[in-house]
């Protein structure tokens, strides 16, 4: 299958210039990157969604070829405006969004500022408000990532956020795993990942989840440590008429340990709400 060409820009918006990929054809596509990772992160998945859609793909501030603010903190608010900032200047009045734990943060308060914008709304390993374990993971990763070394720290997230099925008889996903992220553009500084911690764990929508009243998918891995089940049904509960895939063996990255089913049922939801008139 050709590749599809991907077109790179820089936005400046909300004080912040941005690196934002834009590939495929169709219907706009937002695709909001998690906790210490580019947006080319997703390359797997807008090789295939970019067949039928027009994928928008940025760095988070503090990530890849985006500026990284040197302050304490970033927040998911402002965040989201940069989100809203990039759809803005390229002409999007209206596109499905869809992001991945912090990214899904991030979404859903894109959606909550702008429903109107909104066609859909896909929300993976993420969260409204934050667990204890989750926070005290964070914590951990941001307080000892300058300390430990960085191949250390790099098995230590892995063991984290890849299921233990996949650990114990899937191995080679992770040994791909560890050689795709070392050809990732960027480098990110420590402190750019501490204030990308610290919008996780000050990131709380759980209050406003049924003001979501676009079409939501929510995607999640029953062996996820950062996301337990109460709080991935926090959303499900939360948020009116949500649909729910929930991936049997799935650690925090699901969609790439169990790509198959995931794509499948992505790309089903996002067609099926393509052509509705909301």
């Amino acid at each position: 299958m050709e590749k599809l060409p991907v077109e790179e820009r820089y936005i400046e918006t909300n004080g912040v210039r941005l690196r934002v990929q834009i590939t495929g054809h169709g219907t706009p596509l937002v695709m909001i990157m998690g906790l210490g990772a580019p947006g080319d992160k997703w390359k797997h998945n807008y090789e295939l969604l970019g067949r039928y859609f027009t994928c928008i793909i940025p760095d988070n501030r503090g990530a890849g070829g985006s500026d990284k603010p040197e302050v304490e903190a970033y927040s998911t608010d402002e965040m989201s405006d940069d989100i809203l900032g990039i759809m803005d200047a390229i002409g999007i009045e209206k596109a499905h969004v869809m992001g991945v734990s912090m990214g899904g943060a991030i979404a859903q308060l894109v959606a909550l500022k702008r429903p109107e914008a909104v066609k859909s709304l896909i929300l993976t390993s993420t969260y409204a408000s934050p667990s204890e374990a989750f926070a005290k993971a964070l914590g951990f990763l941001a307080q000892f990532r300058e300390s430990i070394d960085p191949g250390t720290l790099k098995q230590l997230n892995l063991w984290m956020t890849y299921g233990q099925y996949t650990q114990m008889h899937h191995p080679q996903k992770i040994e791909r795993s560890i050689a795709d992220d070392a050809a990732l553009p960027g480098t990110m500084p420590d402190y750019a990942y501490r204030a990308q911690c610290r919008a996780c764990l000050s990131h709380n929508t759980a209050e406003r989840l049924n003001e979501l009243k676009m079409p939501v998918l929510i995607a999640a891995g029953a062996k996820d440590l950062f996301m337990n089940m109460e709080k991935t049904m926090e959303l499900v509960n939360g948020i009116p008429q949500a649909e729910f895939y929930l991936c049997p063996e799935g650690g925090h990255v699901h969609q790439w340990e169990y790509p198959e089913p995931y794509d499948s049922i992505v790309l089903g939801f996002l067609l099926k709400h393509d052509q509705m008139v909301l």
